[in-house]
């Protein structure tokens, strides 16, 4: 896998913050995302609090932007920012990684090991983002470190 450095400091993917996420969502048994800075600080860490919000809009990645925004007062992230998440991003989440003005997203598990799980996101991550290019060039990683929760669904 080739290493992606746009306007950061920090090369992406990177495994310790996904490995850091990966181990919330088995502890807290909920899916994470996390806003990283292009110095590799992770700004804000969101889950997924769909049920206990009842607001369909509470996905994880959601909830990370949304504390990254508050906390930084924009509405726009500067540049340099990356999106990870335990998840693929839904349509949802990843219209919000473009208007946020993310240069890339890194997820690891997808649809494929949702076991029994409802899956709503009929449209892939990647389709969306590539929809969007002309907002925002966005750069994606998929399925990283996917072998350490592909099984959380079972």
């Amino acid at each position: 896998m080739n290493d992606i450095n746009f306007n950061s400091s920090i090369k992406h993917p990177s495994e310790d913050i996904m490995k850091e996420l990966i181990k919330d969502q088995w502890t807290k048994d909920s899916i994470f995302a996390a806003v990283i800075d292009a110095e590799g600080n992770i700004v804000s860490k969101g889950k997924t609090t769909v049920r206990a919000d009842h607001d369909p809009t509470a996905h994880a990645e959601i909830n990370a932007i949304r504390s990254a925004c508050k906390r930084l007062k924009v509405d726009v992230l500067p540049k340099g920012y990356w999106l990870y998440s335990t998840f693929e991003p839904c349509p949802l989440c990843a219209a919000a990684i473009i208007w946020a003005g993310f240069e890339g997203v890194v997820y690891a598990n997808n649809p494929d090991h949702r076991g029994k799980e409802i899956n709503w996101s009929f449209i892939k991550c990647s389709d969306v983002l590539q929809s969007g290019k002309y907002i925002k060039d966005v750069a994606l990683v998929e399925d990283f470190l996917i072998d350490e929760i592909k099984d959380y669904f079972k």
